[in-house]
């Protein structure tokens, strides 16, 4: 069916693999990367693929990120790129579709949807069409995000007075800070936050719960992130923290705490102890 090959960058070797295999039979010509930056690096050596398919996690160079870099590559004659994602979100989305995504898959998706995602993008597509395209579910999801209303205070699940108090001095440091924006990638703006709050509590031996619970509701404050984002985040967190885009933020809010009142500091590390040496 193809001459042109598809490029397929995901860091899952058995996804990359069970992927491929399907693509192949169904006459595909698929060239696999582990990353990014091997993506671009096939980039160098295919002067014009049929199709990109970029996993948005991925280490060293997130999909995110990759997506840019190929749209700059590429210029004027841009070939359609498909995310896949395990973040089926909003926010996730209009990320992808920013960064020059045409498209965008759950990775639970079964094959067949897969397939025929393919198939529909690689036909010849009017460019405008594209353009168009992109463009209209831009606008529908930035109208879904601004539609969403904050849950009020009292919907924080288990958080105490005294939490809520350390809670909302750290998230008006937050809200203040220059140094973080709604412009910046989900991930970037993730790591801040986790930076900030690493630098300025001990957490070394806090419970993974406590901790989850604390920057989630932290994060509910702030609005620097969608409240319906943290969840899944949190749940990949293992594999979010490799990711270039979290680590650029994480190293911004830790430099940053260094910022934040020190009475804040200190009584936010003292509560934390406390809670500690009470469980």
């Amino acid at each position: 069916m193809s001459v042109r090959p598809i490029i397929l960058a995901e860091d899952n070797d058995k996804l990359r693999r069970m992927y491929a295999d399907m693509l192949e039979a169904a006459g595909y010509n698929v060239m696999g990367a582990a990353d990014g930056e091997k993506a671009i690096g096939l980039l160098h050596k295919i002067e014009n693929p049929q199709m990109i398919i970029l996993d948005v996690m991925m280490p060293r160079l997130d999909g995110i990120e990759t997506c840019i870099r190929i749209r700059k590559m590429q210029g004027l004659t841009p070939c359609p790129i498909l995310f896949l994602t395990a973040l089926d979100t909003p926010e996730t989305m209009l990320e992808c579709l920013r960064a020059g995504g045409d498209d965008f898959l759950m990775k639970s998706a079964p094959m067949a949807d897969v397939l025929n995602r393919v198939q529909y993008w690689t036909q010849r597509i009017d460019p405008e069409e594209r353009k168009k395209r992109r463009q209209k579910a831009i606008d529908d999801l930035e109208e879904i995000l601004e539609e969403e209303v904050d849950v009020a205070d009292t919907e924080i699940a288990e958080e105490s007075a005294s939490d809520l108090l350390e809670i909302n001095e750290l998230a008006d440091f937050i809200n203040n800070s220059s140094s973080i924006s709604e412009d910046d990638p989900l991930l970037c703006r993730f790591g801040y936050v986790v930076g900030l709050v690493n630098a300025c509590c001990e957490h070394k031996d806090q419970s993974a719960s406590r901790m989850s619970r604390f920057l989630r509701n932290l994060i509910y404050k702030t609005g620097c992130i969608d409240r319906n984002e943290i969840d899944a985040l949190l749940d990949n967190y293992e594999r979010i923290i490799t990711q270039s885009q979290f680590q650029k933020g994480w190293v911004r809010g830790r430099d940053d705490a260094a910022n934040v009142n020190s009475p804040q500091t200190s009584k936010l590390t003292a509560r934390l102890q406390e809670d500690e040496v009470a469980g």
